[in-house]
């Protein structure tokens, strides 16, 4: 609960403060996070860089550190969330391809808005919405309730609803929300332990979570992938691609696969124009702790 007010507090002082202020806090909070990370998950996210890019260890280890020190930015921008608004958030978020999720969104059939942990996933919902887009993200809940209450009412305030992406309440939820012609934001890179699609990333064989295949299939919703990505200026640029459908034949697996291929090999294609932006510290493959915590 203490930790709750702090928050709120500091968000009240980032909210007023300068932006070299707020550049200092950005990189203290960064510094923070690569400091307590555990080791193995610092080795883990330089192996599984090496093995996916290719890259020399001395590379990998400087994508690890950037992937980490951005959550720095990352909070900031979210703590600063009171101040965006539907006339300023266009300063601060360029978006190519908007034209598609126009176009989408008039056909009425609501659309699936497919991202992956990658720059500020959070400020990409809050961005749609602010947008005038009516935005439902499905989240996981947070451990501490008191930390999940807090970054639901920062999602809420520029605008978004939340369901978790666990019980039959918030599914019927997600599918009413379809039904109503609204958009739904989803992340589609980590294995969720749910029903899945077999499809590699970058030849690493994964599990990925079926639920924006599915609801495209059972609604004819189209899912348009979206990544936001962070400028050096303070600035974020995003992405919207052209949409994918899943199509509706006898074989329901094949569907899902072949949609969520497409969505999967976009990601992959991201990652590689700005690997700093993914999540490399989350032990994606479920393999990690076994390779690297002794």
């Amino acid at each position: 609960m203490l930790a709750y007010h702090l928050i709120k507090l500091c968000s009240s002082f980032l909210c007023i403060a300068p932006k070299y202020i707020r550049n200092l806090v950005a990189s203290f909070f960064g510094g923070v996070a690569v400091a307590v990370v555990p080791e193995w998950r610092m080795k883990m996210a330089k192996a599984n860089i090496m093995e996916c890019l290719g890259v020399d260890e001395h590379r990998a280890y400087h994508i690890a550190d950037l992937s980490l020190r951005r959550f720095g930015r990352m909070v900031v921008e979210v703590l600063r969330f009171p101040t965006l608004t539907r006339d300023n958030i266009r300063n601060l978020v360029s978006i190519e391809g908007m034209e598609y999720l126009d176009v989408c969104y008039r056909a009425g059939r609501g659309v699936i808005m497919a991202t992956g942990h990658y720059g500020n996933w959070e400020l990409l919902g809050g961005t749609v919405a602010l947008h005038g887009y009516p935005m439902l993200s499905i989240v996981r809940k947070q451990n501490n309730k008191y930390m999940d209450k807090l970054i639901n009412e920062y999602r809420q305030i520029v605008g978004q609803e939340v369901a978790y992406n666990r019980g039959e309440v918030d599914l019927l939820a997600i599918s009413r929300m379809l039904r109503k012609k609204k958009l739904i934001g989803v992340l589609f890179d980590q294995d969720t332990n749910d029903v899945g699609v077999k499809i590699n990333i970058f030849g690493k064989p994964s599990i990925i979570p079926i639920g924006s295949a599915a609801l495209s299939r059972l609604h004819g919703s189209p899912i348009l992938p979206i990544f936001l990505h962070n400028n050096d200026d303070g600035t974020c640029s995003a992405k919207i691609y052209p949409p994918i459908y899943t199509e509706k034949t006898e074989d329901k697996e094949n569907d899902y696969y072949r949609a969520t291929e497409q969505m999967v090999r976009i990601l992959e294609e991201e990652i590689i124009l700005h690997p700093e932006m993914w999540f490399w510290v989350h032990d994606r493959w479920k393999d990690g702790r076994k390779r690297f915590k002794k």
